[in-house]
């Protein structure tokens, strides 16, 4: 069949089009790459942090600051340093950040004292800030409408295979060679991954249309997304054309205010409870006198409960509509801390596994889950600096909720009272995103203007 040849091209029309393409499928392997090593370098410090106070006698005080100082440097990349994707390109943000923790992973394992490891976690944290929300704007970019909530969490397997990798890398690797051993490995592994984005990963379509001055680049990336059109050198492309520059100001016109207060308060609680659960978990079942291999294999069915969350909720999200899947997702994960704190009153190493598993598709599928309704919630050219700010603001809870836990078990609280009290942040988490499908469910989440559109 003869090609087709066109005289206009919108990107997101196109793509809403035609299918899906082998260069499409590579954008989601090699995002899903870049959060699995994120998701290894942010998880390796909660399984080698009991080696870490066993050997420089830490208390829970300092351990509490030791967990939270990337979450400090993941609060200030989402904010400062992934907008900077609008100016650079998605591609070379996510190449310099990457490089950039893998790097500090790297150099941690020089740190000989906690002032040290505190410097090389926080530079580890701003360099994982600045590179996750270009990997999850880039494949909701290059996927199309009906299956975008879906390529969303579906990528974020790979954040839950780089938790689950830490997690056998620090089996394997602590006892007989330390804690440096695993951070190092996550390091190396990094870094190659980073030289690998530099020859295959594609850039932003929108990017290169509007700011990057790069009409023929996007011209041959069309191309390979639908081989059946002919571009010529009078074809005129389009791209995210209402946005052509991008101020952090628009996440809040356009009808988006509201949606964007209650996103942030659900990323917020969200990752209150998930960040505690993924730097204390490990720690609080041995304080709970489970053994350290029992704690390490909860906490790692844990995180594959997140990848069956991936591989169930993305559709449900694009068959259902987001709003009362993450909210119920919020509901069932209250449920879930509630019930941990049961079976730790007299554990069961068993059921403690399984109730674990639980948990963290709840909590996880949370998380994949609030991303994918960014996504969906804004236009194309903001979604880099909404994804970023709604983690950035989320990561204020990810700072506090480990530095809490640490406080909480200073003043006499036991793993079961922190448990309960994880469920609070849930059911208003529920609340928020609930009351946001009330107001927007009603409408299409963007006008062909970019603006939303009133209920």
């Amino acid at each position: 069949m003869d090609a087709e040849t066109v005289a206009a091209i919108d990107t997101d029309a196109l793509i809403n089009r035609v299918p899906i393409s082998g260069l499409q499928i590579l954008v989601a392997l090699l995002s899903g790459c870049a959060l699995l090593v994120e998701g290894f370098n942010t998880s390796a410090i909660g399984y080698i942090a009991p080696q870490i106070t066993r050997l420089w006698h830490v208390p829970n005080s300092t351990l509490g600051t030791i967990l939270s100082a990337d979450m400090v440097g993941l609060l200030l990349g989402y904010l400062f340093i992934s907008p900077l994707s609008a100016r650079f390109g998605h591609k070379r943000m996510l190449i310099a950040c990457t490089a950039a923790f893998g790097a500090m992973t790297f150099l941690t394992i020089t740190a000989s004292g906690v002032p040290l490891l505190l410097v090389f976690r926080f530079l580890t944290g701003i360099g994982v800030g600045g590179a996750m929300p270009s990997a999850v704007a880039l494949t909701g970019e290059y996927f199309p409408e009906r299956m975008r909530s879906s390529s969303i969490t579906l990528i974020y397997i790979g954040f839950s295979l780089g938790q689950i990798a830490a997690g056998v890398a620090s089996g394997l690797l602590l006892e007989p060679f330390g804690w440096r051993a695993v951070l190092a490995t996550g390091g190396i592994g990094t870094l190659a991954l980073s030289v690998l984005f530099i020859f295959a990963l594609p850039e932003s379509l929108e990017f290169l249309i509007n700011r990057g001055n790069g009409s023929a680049h996007a011209a041959a990336l069309i191309r390979r997304v639908a081989p059946g059109l002919r571009i010529s050198a009078t074809t005129r492309i389009t791209a995210g054309k209402h946005a052509q520059s991008v101020r952090l100001g628009q996440l809040v016109q356009d009808g988006r205010a509201t949606g964007t207060m209650l996103i942030w308060a659900g990323m917020f609680m969200n990752l209150m409870i998930y960040f505690f659960l993924q730097k204390w978990l490990t720690s609080l079942l041995v304080q709970s006198g489970l053994s350290q291999q029992v704690a390490i294999t909860a906490t790692t069915i844990g995180l594959a409960g997140g990848i069956a969350a991936a591989i169930i909720i993305g559709p449900l999200m694009d068959r259902y509509g987001p709003y009362a899947v993450v909210s119920g997702l919020f509901a069932l994960s209250a449920l879930s801390v509630v019930v941990m704190a049961r079976i730790l009153v007299s554990p069961v190493p068993w059921l403690t596994v399984v109730v674990s598993f639980f948990v963290g598709f709840c909590l996880s599928g949370g998380q994949k889950a609030n991303n994918a309704l960014s996504v969906f919630f804004y236009p194309t050219a903001l979604r880099g600096t909404g994804i970023g700010w709604s983690l950035g603001i989320g990561r204020f809870g990810g700072v506090l909720g480990p530095f809490m836990a640490g406080v909480m078990l200073a003043g006499g609280w036991s793993p079961v009272d922190l448990f309960y009290a994880a469920s609070v942040p849930m059911l208003l988490g529920a609340a928020a995103i609930a009351a946001m499908g009330l107001i927007y469910s009603r409408a299409a989440p963007v006008s062909a203007a970019g603006k939303l559109l009133s209920p």
